[in-house]
């Protein structure tokens, strides 16, 4: 879509352009949040988070101090933002659980929910469980942000997804959207062919 920008961080973040301005899609790591308050130089009208990971919504609460701005998230991924419940370990000795749970708190009058088939700014949120299971994405016109629903041409590594099993039922879900391009965390975007042929080799 015309205008939509990729910004390189840990994870790619975008900036979603509309008629007021633009809304900003996952807001990188705690540390990063300084380089992305200086790259923003007007404030976002929302942020929608796909999922709870650090590496997607460590910045997010230095965006809310900042700019005050609504923070949509999957209710399912409410506790994990607000720290009211611990982020699942990463499969690091002694660190795992320290370096899975680094991102500040959001507090709980910074989030709106976002769930399925609910519009913003004329996207129209799906839902795309398995990595996490309150992870959501963005549709429009063929066009998908998908979070990490897709990693490089192939899923996220095994170890990183709450539910293995449903994050391969996601990548049917992404072809019967209709998608024909998708954005997603962790590379460059996809092309409905090359999903279609990881669905083929997953045999879903």
């Amino acid at each position: 879509m015309r205008g939509l920008e990729a910004l390189p961080f840990a994870a790619n973040l975008y900036k979603v352009p509309v008629a007021e301005g633009y809304f900003l899609v996952d807001a990188g790591l705690p540390w990063e949040a300084g380089r992305l308050l200086r790259l923003l130089r007007e404030p976002p009208r929302l942020l929608f988070l796909t999922h709870h990971h650090t590496d997607h919504s460590g910045g997010a609460q230095a965006l809310w101090k900042r700019f005050g701005l609504p923070i949509l998230a999957h209710p399912r991924e409410w506790p994990y933002l607000t720290k009211e419940k611990p982020r699942p370990p990463l499969p690091i000795p002694l660190l795992g659980h320290l370096i899975a749970n680094l991102a500040p708190p959001l507090p709980r009058e910074a989030l709106r929910p976002a769930e399925e088939g609910e519009v913003v700014w004329g996207w129209r949120v799906v839902e795309l469980p398995g990595h996490t299971l309150g992870q959501v994405g963005l549709f429009r016109e063929g066009l998908l942000i998908a979070g990490d629903a897709l990693r490089g041409k192939g899923l996220p590594p095994r170890f990183t997804n709450e539910d293995p099993e449903l994050t391969k039922k996601t990548v049917r879900k992404i072809l019967d959207l209709g998608a024909r391009e998708v954005y997603i965390g962790h590379g460059g975007p996809l092309s409905r062919e090359e999903v279609e042929a990881l669905a083929l080799r997953l045999g879903v």
